[in-house]
């Protein structure tokens, strides 16, 4: 059994702004500590890393011209609580 305080891996496709993201992020106590432009399955994506200490938190995001709405791809390594928090905008 896990204690409460081990991290869990989530990787959750969110549909809502990316910017609705990263305000929850940063409520949560977390500082962005890297930024890099990744190419994966034909795509560009801007990924950007969030750290509170023991949590980290990547928000990735589609670069360039689409006809669709885009949603954050967030990838977490928390605690429950980060999980359930980064959840609820789903």
């Amino acid at each position: 059994m896990k204690s409460p305080r081990e991290n869990s891996l989530k990787s959750l496709s969110l549909y809502v702004s990316l910017e609705s993201v990263v305000d929850e992020v940063l409520k949560l106590g977390f500082s962005e500590v890297a930024c890099a432009t990744v190419v994966s399955s034909s795509k560009f994506w801007a990924r950007h890393v969030y750290r509170n200490g023991v949590e980290t938190v990547t928000v990735s995001d589609e670069i360039g011209d689409a006809d669709y709405l885009r949603d954050p791809v967030v990838t977490i390594c928390g605690g429950l609580k980060t999980i359930k928090s980064l959840k609820k905008l789903e």
